[in-house]
């Protein structure tokens, strides 16, 4: 369940309204990665000043989600990439967790956004349908 911000018109925020805007944001953090775990939406961008723990708590609610596979000795249904990555080493991973329960998660990894190919391919898998097909059309030893 979402709550609602309330922004004060003029004024400096006391502590309490300082850690209660925080407190619902990461509320609403959490409550958007459940939303991701369960499928009902496709993709999410988390975007804030480094260290405030945005990171931390989307592996913190994927560990509590796939804690069964865990015990079970399973592979975890989800991969946390973090780092540069190519549009090649993006269809890969792409193809690797191409399962409907499978989740990546692109921890400051700018590089898909500021490359073209990488950017139509993530554009690809986040096409709205309900099944996306992507192809890549150029040879690779990766692909071998």
């Amino acid at each position: 369940m979402t709550r609602a911000i309330k922004f004060k018109k003029k004024g400096v925020e006391t502590d309490a309204e300082v850690i209660e805007r925080i407190s619902t944001r990461f509320q609403i953090l959490d409550d958007m990665t459940k939303a991701a775990i369960r499928g009902d939406i496709r993709a999410m961008i988390v975007q804030g000043p480094p260290g405030v723990g945005k990171s931390f708590g989307v592996e913190q609610q994927l560990e509590r989600a796939s804690l069964l596979d865990t015990v079970a000795s399973r592979p975890k249904p989800y991969d946390i990439v973090k780092g540069a990555m190519s549009a090649i080493g993006l269809y890969c991973k792409l193809n690797q967790y191409r399962h409907k329960d499978n989740i990546l998660i692109f921890d400051d990894c700018d590089s898909v956004l500021q490359d073209e190919l990488s950017l139509n391919i993530l554009k690809a898998a986040l096409d709205s349908k309900r099944k996306r097909r992507i192809c890549w059309n150029t040879d690779s030893y990766k692909l071998r």
